[in-house]
């Protein structure tokens, strides 16, 4: 079984896919084409607050063991 990431380890791995920072001094990440998913980074407490849309579009996601096949 995976290793579950803490909130800095979990934004690190989000930056090396693509995601970004809303600005040069935001705590926001935000998805590089639709940027009603993000993100928010609390340094403070290593927390890590979702967006309602980003909730909604990880409620539909469908968890399969590694290397199963999608059926046609």
């Amino acid at each position: 079984m995976p290793t579950r990431l803490d909130a800095g380890q979990q934004v690190m791995a989000m930056l090396e896919r693509g995601w970004v920072w809303k600005d040069a001094f935001s705590d926001i990440l935000v998805h590089p084409t639709d940027h009603t998913l993000a993100v928010q980074f609390d340094r403070a407490s290593n927390v890590l607050r979702l967006s309602p849309a980003l909730v909604q579009a990880v409620s539909l996601v469908i968890p399969t063991r590694g290397g199963k096949k999608r059926r046609s």
